[in-house]
């Protein structure tokens, strides 16, 4: 499988672990199956960077310092928002739908922010609960 999509079997491992861990994966015999309606191709790495830059780039252009990155809240945006190199005026950019509800900001803003004015609250809390549920299951290991 690393050698299929040009990763290092660590780094394949690591990400199916991930995925798992979130629930967007499950292990089948030979294989895995997707939970989650949508899945990120493999160009995650520049489409989570872009979209992040156009966060903050909106964030400047109100003159609201940009926030703080959250992997879990990037992880939620992804879903919806994936589209990088568009033009701003295309609706499925997240810059267009920023300019759209987001008229105003506060001097200080979140991702979990920006999650609750593109109205994904509910997804975000379902990953949310998963890794609160991961880590309170998790007791250490029995000796």
């Amino acid at each position: 499988m690393a050698k299929a999509v040009g990763l290092s079997r660590n780094t394949v491992i690591a990400l199916l672990n991930e995925c798992r861990r979130l629930g967007l994966i499950k292990a089948i015999e030979k294989g895995y199956e997707l939970t989650a309606g949508c899945f990120i191709n493999h160009s995650v790495r520049k489409t989570v960077t872009g979209i992040y830059k156009e966060i903050c780039e909106f964030c400047k252009s109100q003159g609201t310092t940009p926030p703080n990155w959250d992997k879990w809240a990037m992880s939620v945006l992804l879903t919806k928002y994936n589209a990088v190199g568009l033009p701003a005026s295309e609706p499925i950019t997240i810059t267009y739908q920023l300019n759209k509800r987001c008229k105003t900001l506060p001097e200080k803003v979140s991702l979990t922010y920006f999650i609750k004015a593109l109205d994904m609250q509910k997804p975000y809390r379902k990953i949310i609960e998963r890794e609160q549920q991961t880590e309170t299951d998790f007791d250490g290991f029995a000796f």
